[in-house]
């Protein structure tokens, strides 16, 4: 089988086709610990009656870039989790999309099956895209997330991940505490805004630099795996500690 190849910009990694674990394999040398292979999600289990559609938008400006952790490995966390389930989707219409702050950029993916023969086209969206500016608004990608949600919600469990430290120049929480789907916001590197944590339909986890790594992953793999059959998605909470290696 062919390996997929995740790098842009990211510490690269191959995910074996053929390793039910994905193991990284040939990362560059130099580059410190292979950080994938720290990565465990759990089983993904079969397909679900109703197929998902998981949505995720991610802020690229300059306070959450960088760094050896979930936050600044949130791409190659996300093709993680998306390959795990893919490795085992047979329905073919599990699917995923990418938003990027900036939207339009040549990053953005339209709805794609997760399936083994598209890793390529979703590890191509996940990374900072050369046409984008990074900005801090939450508007522009959210506005296009509900038009792909509304085309999507007679047919899929449509789930939205928002991946931003929440530090915006507009103001649309109360857009996302009531888009019509699933919501998770991912609060990356900052104190979760208070809005969020009230309102009862947004599911808000706080990751920061000491969290270990599989924080992002885990939540994305959790949200996607919550109907499949046989599924075992592995908690959260406890990468969420403070790490403690020296």
């Amino acid at each position: 089988m062919t390996p997929a190849i995740l790098s842009g910009g990211l510490l690269p990694v191959t995910l074996l086709d053929s390793d039910p674990a994905l193991a990284p394999v040939g990362a560059r040398a130099g580059r410190g610990p292979r950080y994938a292979e720290r990565v465990t999600v759990g089983k993904p289990g079969r397909c679900a009656e109703t197929p998902f559609l998981v949505i995720s938008l991610f802020d690229n400006s300059a306070s959450v870039t960088g760094g050896n952790d979930p936050v600044g490995q949130r791409f190659l966390e996300t093709f993680i989790a998306l390959a795990r389930v893919g490795g085992r989707c047979r329905c073919g219409r599990d699917l995923a999309a990418a938003i990027h702050f900036d939207t339009p950029t040549s990053g953005d993916l339209s709805p794609t099956p997760v399936t083994k023969a598209h890793r390529d086209e979703i590890a191509a969206s996940l990374a900072i895209p050369a046409d984008g500016a990074g900005i801090s608004c939450l508007g522009p990608s959210l506005i296009a997330a509900r038009e792909i949600a509304l085309r999507h919600l007679h047919s899929h469990r449509v789930i939205l991940v928002a991946l931003t430290d929440f530090e915006l120049f507009d103001d649309y929480l109360d857009d996302l505490a009531a888009f019509p789907a699933e919501v998770h916001a991912v609060v990356l590197r900052s104190a979760p805004p208070q809005r969020l944590l009230d309102a009862p339909e947004v599911t808000v986890t706080a990751i920061d630099h000491a969290s270990r790594p599989g924080a992002v992953a885990r939540v994305l793999f959790n949200a996607m795996t919550r109907d499949r059959a046989g599924a075992r998605p592995l908690p959260v909470d406890k990468l969420l500690q403070p790490n403690r290696r020296s």
